[in-house]
């Protein structure tokens, strides 16, 4: 395996395809692996050179902090540093870095690779059930709300404070029209959040303005989300 690297120019989402600007050493070398006739796989990385941002790190070790507090885990529970090396390690194993190539330091980390280790923590809290200092949707990349919309709707609990018990409430405009029955009609499609009690009565008092004030867009109820909620997809 030879690794080479490349400037991206242009990338059209349409037709799925993306232009790389690439030296003529390079050029050459793919020339001779195409020559072979054997078909060639490239493997492409994005880099990311903005660094960590400040409230990134500030969020992430204040989850990682509350992961110390519930004392969930195994024997790397024992300290605060204990927690931070274990994830540190968990997340470069499954991400195919060396050794000590993950930070969250100002100087070495990048934004994305913080964005999917607070993911890997998000993801450990609702699994265990991880009561959070600090709201997501407060702290979150805005590309990133998304996903902890979703992931809030398939644990049942709440986007907005992360608490159970907590409800699926359909968003105006993908609401059960009075009269139809909710047990027949397809879900498929309908725009939900996943609320508690408390939540759930404020979004009553104005949806429009309670999505905007906590940065929820609602997702597209799926088969697995459906599933989980014992929802109709016919």
């Amino acid at each position: 395996m030879t690794e080479l690297f490349a400037k991206l120019n242009k990338v059209d989402p349409n037709k799925g395809l993306i232009t790389l600007q690439l030296s003529t050493d390079d050029i050459h070398t793919l020339e001779k692996y195409h020559a072979s006739g054997q078909q060639q796989v490239v493997s492409l990385i994005a880099s990311d050179e903005n660094g960590v941002s400040a409230q990134q790190r500030k969020f992430a070790f204040a989850l990682l902090h509350d992961i110390w507090w519930s004392q969930v885990g195994g024997l790397w529970i024992e300290t605060p540093e204990t927690v931070k090396q274990h994830f540190y390690a968990m997340y470069e194993y499954y991400n195919s870095l060396d050794f000590g190539e993950f930070s969250l330091s100002a100087a070495k980390g990048t934004k994305t690779d913080t964005n999917q280790f607070i993911n890997m923590l998000l993801d450990y809290a609702a699994a265990h059930d991880i009561s959070l200092s600090v709201k997501p949707l407060n702290e979150l990349e805005p590309q990133e709300i998304a996903r902890w919309e979703y992931r809030c709707l398939m644990e049942k609990m709440c986007v907005v404070c992360g608490k159970k018990p907590s409800d699926l409430h359909h968003l105006e405009g993908s609401r059960v029209g009075i009269g139809n029955n909710r047990d027949k009609i397809n879900h498929i499609g309908r725009k939900a959040v996943q609320l508690c009690r408390i939540h759930h009565q404020e979004c009553h008092q104005g949806e429009k303005e309670f999505l905007s004030k906590h940065h929820i867009n609602g997702i597209k109820i799926d088969e697995k989300i459906a599933l989980a909620h014992g929802l109709n997809i016919k």
